[in-house]
């Protein structure tokens, strides 16, 4: 049986961020992925913009866009619709090769294909993992834990407790995402152009004026109001990334109700790409080139740890000693809404665009003590699937946050191994400098 100092489940942002970064440090790196590529949301899902906060986004993450902007594979863009964000959009293959340049550079070890169906705990610590390859089953150990699945695999499997969507198991409707080729984007920006008065960003009335007549004429099977709509990839292209429909009513918490989400989301994708070409100029010679190869997830499962980051907390932009990262504060926050109706979207919408008692100047503080479950000592938990309430990961979820959550949790494993402790004894002190030192700011 392989061993290891360190085990990473799942490889997206967080996980990569946090593999990378341990290895870097000496650890020998397992990272474990189920799917034929890294990235995540990033690639698989066709996510294939960063977006981070304008004033906290430090180290591994911000590093790697800039390597990939520098070799042409990523680039800034100016986008006005996309408030209080940056966006990098980037090319998938590109980013794709740039992951696994990262991992083979920097001696993580990395097992794609391979699904962990089950785990050996004695006592408080995880001792083995049994992972399903294609050769058949095998087993492995680690010193120290990191799950970033997103949907808290290792955690559940652990006996961790967890929570899904809302007080009655609602969760953020996912998103099937498109590319489309052909866009004449100087035609779609200046039919944009007449609805540019108001409160309400133009796309945003574009989209209230056209779907409701679109789901009339039978063209669109739901009349969801919220819609992102296109982003550019680059300026020097006709592609854009579409990021249109939601899945209302999806189980993302079974195999089932994501096989069924999958299916009706690619169903989906194909009548916005109608919608577009009928409706919207700078469409009419566009072409559907692909959905994503995993379902765009928004929210599944999360842990209930040894502190739950609340969104009191980030309201009252609420500074902790144990902090591993700075965030936007202030009692706004980007829940998606479980149900197409109006009072669903409204109450999305009053959230979203909450600026009462915003403070551009200050900040909220994530608590190391979120990175932590509360019945495994060799644990991790890192991303989407965290110790905090829904409407604080509506915040966080994005990659900007991924990648330094990651990055925290990576250097944490460090610690703990090389000072031979439990998670909870790691020096959160050592793990602030550590952070600092790459350019990650914290308290």
């Amino acid at each position: 049986m392989e061993k290891y100092d360190l085990i990473v489940a799942g490889g997206g942002m967080s996980g990569i961020a946090a593999a990378v970064v341990s290895a870097r440090k000496g650890l020998k790196v397992l990272l474990i992925e189920q799917s034929a590529m890294l990235g995540g949301m990033g690639t698989s899902g066709l996510i294939t913009m960063v977006m981070s906060s304008r004033k906290y986004f430090y180290g591994f993450g911000k590093n790697l866009i800039d390597s990939m902007i520098d070799k042409g594979g990523a680039r800034f863009l100016e986008n006005p619709a996309v408030k209080g964000y940056n966006y990098y959009p980037y090319d998938a293959e590109a980013m794709k090769r740039e992951l696994d340049l990262l991992v083979s550079s920097n001696g993580v070890e990395v097992m794609l294909y391979t699904k962990i169906i089950g785990l050996k705990k004695d006592g408080r610590e995880i001792h083995e993992l049994i992972l399903a390859c294609v050769e058949g089953e095998i087993r492995v150990s680690a010193k120290a834990f990191i799950d970033a699945t997103g949907d808290a695999v290792l955690c559940r499997m652990a006996g961790e407790k967890v929570v899904v969507g809302d007080e009655n198991g609602n969760i953020q409707a996912p998103t099937m995402m498109a590319y489309y080729s052909g866009v004449d984007f100087e035609k779609y920006e200046n039919f944009l152009s007449n609805f540019e008065n108001g409160d309400e960003p133009a796309k945003v009335k574009m989209i209230h004026s056209l779907v409701p007549k679109a789901v009339a004429d039978g063209v669109l099977s739901d009349c969801d109001m919220h819609h992102p709509g296109v982003f550019r990839i680059s300026n020097t292209c006709d592609v854009a990334v579409v990021n249109a429909g939601h899945v209302y009513g999806a189980d993302c918490a079974s195999s089932k109700g994501l096989t069924k989400a999958a299916i009706d989301g690619r169903k989906q994708a194909y009548e916005y790409f109608n919608f577009y070409k009928k409706y919207v100029p700078g469409f009419e010679n566009a072409y559907l080139t692909n959905t994503g190869s995993h379902l765009a997830l928004r929210e599944s499962y999360r842990v209930e740890g040894k502190y739950i980051t609340n969104f009191d907390d980030k309201s009252s932009y609420r500074k902790f000693d144990d902090a591993v990262m700075r965030f936007d504060g202030g009692a706004v926050s980007d829940v998606h809404a479980s149900s197409s109706d109006s009072k669903a979207y409204n109450e999305y919408k009053s959230l979203f665009k909450n600026r009462e008692n915003i403070n551009m100047d200050d900040y909220a503080t994530l608590p190391y003590r979120s990175l932590l479950p509360i019945h495994t000592d060799n644990l991790l938990v890192t991303g989407r699937c965290l110790s905090a309430d829904r409407k604080v990961l509506g915040q966080i979820r994005i990659m900007g946050y991924c990648f330094m959550l990651g990055e925290a949790a990576g250097l944490a494993a460090c610690i703990k191994v090389t000072d031979n402790v439990i998670f909870d004894n790691v020096d959160v002190k050592k793990l602030q400098k550590e952070l600092y030192a790459d350019g990650v700011e914290t308290i």
